[in-house]
């Protein structure tokens, strides 16, 4: 049995806003958690693709709970995954939000296990922003071309009308949720799911409790998480919800603040 279970998010908690961390800090930083029977998680929007190219070298030794809980991996096997939404709900979801106006369908991002999709007259500057994101981006004529089942949506959008549009969505496709995870960036996914229920999922499958686990978060997706764990603790650059519901703020992702807090922990400072 793990003695701590180390759950942090990515993007702006982990990984700096290049979308990087240093690897051989990290390759460092798994050996002392072997030796002190502590597992790393990755819990990310992120779809489980990108997390495996992310973390490719190291996918034997930690867990993954990608697209904001829907799909939990560990030790490079799945253990959970939720059911798909299913292509009659994004279907429609995607028409009535291009007819609301809220978001252009070419800002609409569709992942699934293998691959994530967006339509082929995107913008290529936006092609190459979610490539940061999205390392397996699949360019399709039509939404409806799509034969791989789908697990989450995400919409890039206006931040002006961003939390009107989140509001609009849980409010009219109650069988969604939908959750903000970055000024611009909308993830929608199943009713229900969240990183806390992916971590849930992993502590039964270790025959661990929420008592032993640690938490890193930034942003609106990360706040179940953050409740189920144990010690909690936000970057300087989350959102002043997060910090508030954190027991402890430390530096700025950019900094690797979350990395260096983890060797301090595992050293026992």
């Amino acid at each position: 049995m793990y003695k701590k279970i180390i759950a942090t998010d990515m993007d702006g908690t982990f990984l700096r806003n290049d979308h990087g961390f240093d690897a051989s800090r990290f390759r460092n930083l798994l050996m002392q958690f072997k030796e002190k029977g502590y597992l790393f998680v990755a819990a990310s929007g992120r779809s489980l693709p990108s997390l495996k190219q992310l973390f490719e070298e190291f996918l034997d030794d930690i867990a993954l709970v990608a697209e904001n809980g829907a799909v939990v991996v560990y030790r490079n096997q799945t253990i959970y995954l939720d059911d798909p939404i299913q292509p009659s709900t994004y279907l429609a979801l995607v028409d009535e939000l291009v007819k609301s106006g809220y978001v252009h369908p070419q800002y609409v991002t569709l992942s699934g296990l293998k691959a994530s999709y967006m339509l082929d007259k995107v913008e290529e500057g936006l092609y190459r922003e979610l490539s940061g994101y999205y390392h397996d981006i699949v360019l399709v004529p039509s939404f409806e071309d799509i034969s791989e089942e789908i697990i989450k949506l995400n919409l890039y959008i206006d931040e002006a009308i961003r939390v009107e549009a989140q509001d609009w969505i849980n409010k009219h496709f109650q069988q969604l949720s939908a959750v903000t995870t970055g000024f611009t960036s909308i993830d929608i996914i199943l009713s229900g799911v969240h990183k806390g229920i992916g971590l849930s999922h992993l502590c039964q499958h270790l025959g661990v409790t929420g008592e032993n686990l640690i938490a890193f978060g930034d942003n609106q997706n990360d706040l179940e998480m953050l409740k189920l764990a144990a010690y909690s603790v936000a970057t300087e650059n989350a959102i002043d919800e997060v910090k508030a519901q954190a027991d402890l703020v430390i530096g700025h992702c950019n900094d690797e603040a979350v990395m260096a807090y983890m060797e301090e922990l595992v050293n026992g400072n």
